[in-house]
């Protein structure tokens, strides 16, 4: 059993112990790497949704592209089918031959910016897959980063408890692996 005296001399040392110069530097680096660990999680957040609506517009893109190339083929099979009539000689009297010869000539004429802005929407499409791709990667960098973190706030903190330099050492050394991967995950998107 503690005898009253026992407890104040304990709550002495205690209390020495927090007074000590450096017993303020582990709930200081425990808050801060706290702080780097919600920002790489925002951030992390903001990259995945960005990443997502990237990807979305690719897709939306892609789309759009198939249905100009879809419009663009029913135009040249109208080319074709008109070319076809005026080679058999369908039209025999000059002004129908005319007639058709006219529509063929708008078939394509008309096609060829068809063409030009499927391949426009294509290309638009492709590179917001690789910016989305990139954009993905970033996040996946920021959520290592953050990790890094998460474990270098537990170490610290177990160093409080323990009373061990090391762990404390550890955990500072994870906190800055989690920063370099913090700030090139930031700068990896760009």
């Amino acid at each position: 059993m503690t005898t009253p005296h026992q407890a104040f001399e304990e709550a002495s040392e205690r209390s020495a112990r927090i007074a000590r110069p450096g017993s303020r530097l582990i709930p200081l680096a425990t808050a801060i790497i706290a702080v780097l660990a919600a920002l790489g999680t925002l951030f992390a957040h903001h990259r995945s949704i960005s990443a997502l609506a990237t990807k979305n517009e690719a897709v939306l893109l892609q789309a759009r592209a198939s249905d100009q190339y879809a419009y663009y083929e029913a135009k040249r099979v109208r080319y074709s089918v008109v070319s076809a009539l005026l080679t058999a000689g369908v039209a025999t009297d000059a002004k129908r031959r005319a007639e058709l010869e006219s529509t063929a000539q708008q078939e394509q004429t008309s096609s060829l910016p068809i063409l030009q802005k499927a391949r426009s929407l294509e290309a638009q499409g492709n590179e917001d897959q690789v910016h989305g791709e990139t954009i993905l990667k970033s996040f996946e960098t920021l959520e290592i980063g953050t990790t890094f973190f998460e474990v270098s706030i537990v170490l610290v903190s177990i160093s409080a408890l323990s009373q061990t330099r090391t762990l404390f050492l550890i955990g500072a050394i994870s906190s800055l692996i989690g920063l370099g991967f913090l700030i090139f995950g930031l700068l990896q998107a760009h």
